[in-house]
C-alpha cells in the first residue's frame, strides 16, 4: 500500500514537472509597451498592451462598449506611474503607480485613476478605489490608428501632455511637476553658502533665462562664470540672457567670444547659436 501511494505521488510530481516544461513562451497578440517621460523633477511611465484593429471596429461595440469601465489596452491594466506628486488635468495626484482605465463615449471619455494597479484587465475593478476621475474630449482623428498607442506630447520644462490614439478617437491629458518652489528654495541655499560653486551659478542662470526670471541676476551670475572659465557654452548663456533684455551690444560682444572658442573646438552648434543671436540683434539696428 506504502509503495502505491509513493507511485501515485510521483507520477503527480512528473506530471507537475511535465505540464511546466511543456509550457510555451510565445509572442503575445498584443505587446507590452512602455513610454516614459521626465516632467520638472519627475518622471511619469506608462505600461500598457498595445492590440490592433486587424479589420475590426473595436470601439463603441460589444468588445468596448460605451458607458463600461476598460483596462486603456490589452493583457494587464495600463498603469501610470509618477515619481513625484503632480497634478493630472488640474489634480493632485500623489507619487506612486496606478491603474489607468476610462468609460469611453461618442463624445468624451472619464478618465480613472485607481489604486488597483496590479490586476488583469478591469474584471476586478472597485470603484471605492478611485483615487481621482475627470472627462476629456473624444477628438475624431483620421486616417485611422491601426494599434493603440500613448505617447508623450507637447512637453515643457514642468509639464506634457499624455496623447492616446487608436482607431479614429484621440484624447489629451495634462500632467504637470510644477518644481519651481523646489528649484528656487535650492538656489536661494547655495547662493547662500560662503563660497558659492561656478556650476551652481551657471546653472542658476540657465534657470532663470528659461523662467525669464529677473534676468538682470541671471546676466551678472552669467558674467561671473565666464571670469572664472571661457568656453562656447558660458559666453553663449551671457549672449543669450543679454539677447533676451534686448541688451544687444553685450549679447554681440558675448556671441563673438563663443564663435571665436568654439571655432578652436569645432563646435558648430555654438557657432550657430552665436550667429542667430548676432543676426537677430543686427536686423534690429
Amino acid at each position: 500500500m506504502k509503495n502505491f501511494i509513493k507511485n501515485i505521488v510521483l507520477l503527480g510530481l512528473l506530471g507537475h514537472s511535465s505540464c511546466t516544461t511543456a509550457q510555451l513562451d510565445i509572442p503575445h497578440l498584443s505587446p507590452s509597451a512602455k513610454v516614459e517621460q521626465q516632467i520638472g523633477l519627475g518622471k511619469a511611465i506608462i505600461t500598457y498592451g498595445r492590440p490592433s484593429l486587424k479589420g475590426r471596429k473595436l470601439l463603441g461595440q460589444k468588445d468596448i462598449p460605451y458607458g463600461k469601465v476598460w483596462r486603456l489596452g490589452a493583457n494587464d491594466v495600463t498603469t501610470l506611474e509618477i515619481s513625484e506628486e503632480m497634478t493630472i488635468e488640474g489634480k493632485v495626484l500623489p507619487k506612486g503607480k496606478y491603474a489607468f482605465v476610462a468609460i469611453p463615449n461618442a463624445t468624451e471619455w472619464t478618465i480613472i485613476i485607481n489604486s488597483a494597479s496590479g490586476q488583469w484587465g478591469v474584471y476586478n475593478y472597485k470603484e471605492n478605489k478611485d483615487i481621482i476621475r475627470f472627462t476629456v474630449k473624444a477628438e475624431t482623428i483620421s486616417p485611422t490608428v491601426e494599434t493603440l498607442g500613448f505617447t508623450f506630447e507637447d512637453t515643457q520644462p514642468s509639464s506634457a501632455n499624455i496623447v492616446f490614439r487608436w482607431e479614429n478617437v484621440q484624447f489629451k491629458i495634462t500632467l504637470v511637476h510644477d518644481a519651481d518652489a523646489i528649484v528656487m528654495a535650492d538656489i536661494k541655499k547655495k547662493m547662500a553658502t560662503p563660497i558659492v560653486n561656478m556650476f551652481a551659478k551657471m546653472e542658476a542662470a540657465e534657470y532663470y533665462l528659461m523662467m525669464n526670471r529677473d534676468l538682470e541676476q541671471a546676466l551678472q551670475w552669467s558674467e561671473e562664470v565666464l571670469e572664472k572659465t571661457k568656453s562656447p557654452f558660458r559666453y553663449n548663456l551671457k549672449a543669450q540672457i543679454a539677447h533676451k533684455m534686448g541688451k544687444c551690444n553685450i549679447a554681440i560682444e558675448a556671441a563673438k567670444g563663443a564663435i571665436e572658442y568654439a571655432k578652436k573646438n569645432e563646435d558648430d552648434a555654438a557657432i550657430a547659436l552665436a550667429e542667430g543671436i548676432i543676426k537677430d540683434c543686427e536686423s534690429k539696428k
